[in-house]
C-alpha cells in the first residue's frame, strides 16, 4: 500500500485526536493528513498536531498510479465515487487501525480508568436514588446528569434501567414504569472521558429477595468470578467465555444466558476483542474487555453483573470495583 484512508470517526480520532463526521484521515509513508470541511477546519486547528487540509474533489488525484487502502468506515456511495478517480487503485484494508487499537497504551488506560471511576460513582449514586415509585426513565435521566456533573463528556450509551419483568430484556430501554417493592433492577451504564469509554452493570434487589432469584444472582456472580480468573496475557477470549458459560450451564441456566460474556472497550463502547464462544482472539496485556454474564428468565426477571477489566502480563486488573 502507498497510503491508507479512513472515514471511520473512531479511527480518525485514534490517529489524530480529533473526532469529527464527514471528514477523513489519510496516512502515507511520510505524513498523516486530516481532511475536513471548511466548517470543521477552525476546530481541527485547535486540537490536531498533524497536517490539516480542507476537503476538495481533487485530493486523491495527486496519488495517481498508487494503491490506497481503505477501512470499513466508508459508505458504498463514497467508495463508488473514489473508484471513479482515474489512475488510483483503492483496495479494502479493513481492520488495520482496529488492530492497532486493540492494545491500549498507558495514556489510553488512564483515560479508561477515569471513566470507570466516574461510572462507579454513578452506580453508588443510583443506590441512593433507587426507591419505590421512581420510574426507570427518571432514574436513567438522573444518572445521565450525574455522569456529566462528575466529569464525563457524555454517557457511553443509552443507560439501561430495567425493573421487574423488564430486567429479562438484556437491552431494555427505560420506560415510565414505576419501580415497585421487591423488584429486581438492572442498571447498566458507562461514560466517555477524553474519548474513551467505560462499561458497568449492577443488579439490585429492592426489598425481599426470594430464594430462586437469590440463587440466580449467586450463580451469575460466581460465573463472572470464574471468567475473570481466566483473564491473562495469552489466554483466549473463548476460554474466558467458557469459564462463565460452563458454570451457568452446569447450574441449569445455560439457555437463559443469551449473549457473549463480554467485549472490548476503548474509543468505542463495543470493539474487539469479542469475548465469546466463537472468538479466536488471544488476549494480550493492554487489552481492555468487559466481563458480563447474565441470566434472563422470560416474563420474570434478569440478573447481570458487568465489570471493565484490563489485561496485564501477570493476570488482570478490574477497573470498576
Amino acid at each position: 500500500m502507498d497510503g491508507f484512508v479512513s472515514f471511520n470517526p473512531s479511527n480518525i480520532f485514534y490517529l489524530t485526536g480529533f473526532r469529527t463526521e464527514n471528514s477523513f484521515v489519510f496516512v502515507s509513508r511520510k505524513d498523516i493528513i486530516l481532511v475536513v470541511s471548511k466548517v470543521n477546519y477552525p476546530s481541527a486547528k485547535k486540537y490536531v498536531n498533524c497536517k490539516i487540509q480542507i476537503a476538495t474533489d481533487s485530493f486523491f488525484r495527486r496519488y495517481k498510479n498508487q494503491k490506497i487502502g481503505f477501512d470499513n468506515g466508508i459508505s458504498v456511495a463514497r467508495l463508488e465515487k473514489l473508484k471513479k478517480i482515474k489512475g488510483v487503485r483503492f483496495e479494502s484494508c479493513s481492520g488495520f487501525v482496529e488492530d492497532l487499537r486493540l492494545i491500549k497504551d498507558q495514556s489510553e488506560i488512564e483515560k479508561i480508568k477515569t471513566a470507570c471511576k466516574i461510572s462507579q460513582k454513578a452506580i453508588e449514586h443510583s443506590e441512593k436514588k433507587l426507591k419505590i415509585g421512581i420510574t426507570e426513565k427518571e432514574l436513567a435521566d438522573e444518572l445521565e446528569y450525574f455522569l456529566r456533573r462528575n466529569g464525563a463528556e457524555k454517557s457511553a450509551f443509552d443507560i439501561i434501567v430495567a425493573s421487574g419483568k423488564n430486567a429479562a430484556d438484556p437491552h431494555h430501554k427505560p420506560t415510565n414504569r414505576k419501580i415497585q417493592k421487591n423488584d429486581i433492577v438492572i442498571i447498566d451504564l458507562g461514560c466517555v472521558c477524553e474519548g474513551y469509554n467505560s462499561d458497568l452493570t449492577r443488579t439490585f434487589f429492592l426489598g425481599k429477595i426470594n430464594k430462586y432469584a437469590e440463587n440466580v444472582f449467586e450463580i451469575v456472580k460466581e460465573a463472572q468470578k470464574k471468567a475473570i480468573s481466566v483473564i491473562k496475557d495469552g489466554a483466549t477470549c473463548k476460554e474466558v467465555d467458557f469459564a462463565a458459560r460452563n458454570f451457568i450451564n452446569k447450574n441449569g441456566f445455560g439457555k437463559y444466558f443469551v449473549h457473549g460474556t463480554g467485549h472490548g472497550v476503548g474509543i468505542d463502547i463495543h470493539e474487539e476483542p469479542s469475548v465469546s464462544a466463537k472468538s479466536k482472539m488471544v488476549l494480550k496485556a493492554g487489552m481492555v474487555v468487559t466481563v458480563e454474564p447474565g441470566i434472563y428468565i422470560p416474563d420474570r426477571f434478569g440478573v447481570r453483573i458487568e465489570d471493565t477489566v484490563l489485561v496485564t502480563k501477570s493476570g488482570c486488573e478490574v477497573l470498576t470495583i
